[in-house]
């Protein structure tokens, strides 16, 4: 599972234009929206491993899920490092 990678802000994306590609810097809301209105896919490019419609990539981080010991009662829980 991955997040979307910023930087200030920006995502850094590809889109599929033909044959070729054209690299884009979007918005974080901007990029949001196209993977909320579009369908995942499995990206052929692993430096942006979040694809879209076959048609947009962004960077995207691995999103590692941590283990958080409640010390009190013995129990353990999955908790989101997002």
């Amino acid at each position: 599972m991955y997040k979307l990678k910023n930087v200030n802000g920006r995502v850094n994306s590809l889109l599929r234009a033909g044959k070729d590609f054209v690299k884009n810097s979007l918005s974080i809301s901007a990029a949001q929206h196209i993977i909320d209105v579009g369908e995942l896919t499995d990206s052929d490019k692993p430096d942006y491993p979040i694809c879209v419609d076959g048609k947009w990539y962004f960077e995207g981080e691995v999103i590692t899920k941590k283990v958080q010991k409640n010390s009190l009662y013995g129990k353990t829980k999955k908790v989101s490092n997002e």
